[in-house]
């Protein structure tokens, strides 16, 4: 199967000097733990990493450096649907995976979980429930949402790969942005199972998020 590495992020809410996929835990990057984790699971065979241009020689020391192989590279665009448009036009297998390098914190089991869920569905996204009161507004509350019903998505996530390209060139000729593939998948018609995540399964978003993923990887 082939996975989709979003990598070309710039970390501006990190609030890094630098692309937060290079910041590094015991000498090793973000990029590289996302890399090797999904690459121990044998559903994987090939990963396709966005990658911002001029960190192109960035991208290749890492993989050098760790020998890490069936990398290919792909210039992100300049959102990340677009990012991963330009890369599914690189897809070759059946089925596809996608997930972030900002997401260091999977496991091979985990990754074989969404694998199997995904034999007979088009799609599987895996959840954690919302477990806080939430609420609609601006300045003032507008209205209640019920938690119940609501789920924090994750990646990584896997489609089915012909009906994932058909519906980001939909997205593409209505200019629909999309922030994340399994809302698309749903907003064109597709089913989207929905399995358990993990709540370690932490997205590196802001400082404190660095701080909290630093300490669990050198625990």
């Amino acid at each position: 199967m082939d996975v989709i590495l979003l990598a070309a992020g710039v970390g501006k809410r990190a609030k890094l000097d630098f692309p937060k996929q290079f910041y590094k835990i015991n000498g090793k990057p973000f990029l590289v733990y996302s890399m090797e984790r999904l690459l121990s699971c044998s559903a994987v065979t090939r990963i396709l990493v966005t990658c911002q241009s001029e960190y192109m020689d960035e991208y290749k020391r890492y993989v050098d450096e760790y020998d890490i192989q069936n990398i290919e590279y792909v210039i992100g665009g300049a959102t990340r649907h677009e990012s991963v448009f330009n890369a599914l036009q690189q897809v070759n297998t059946a089925k596809v995976m996608i997930h972030e390098a900002a997401r260091p914190l999977i496991s091979k089991e985990f990754v074989q979980e969404i694998v199997d869920a995904s034999t007979n569905e088009d799609a599987v996204v895996p959840t954690i429930p919302i477990k806080f009161t939430v609420s609609k507004g601006g300045d003032y509350m507008t209205g209640e949402l019920n938690r119940n019903e609501l789920h924090n998505i994750q990646l990584p996530q896997v489609f089915t790969s012909s009906l994932l390209k058909e519906f980001h060139e939909k997205a593409k000729k209505d200019q629909l942005q999309a922030t994340e593939d399994g809302s698309l998948f749903f907003h064109y018609g597709g089913k989207v199972r929905f399995v358990e995540g993990r709540e370690s399964n932490i997205k590196i978003t802001t400082p404190l998020d660095v701080e909290l993923v630093n300490k669990l990887l050198t625990f």
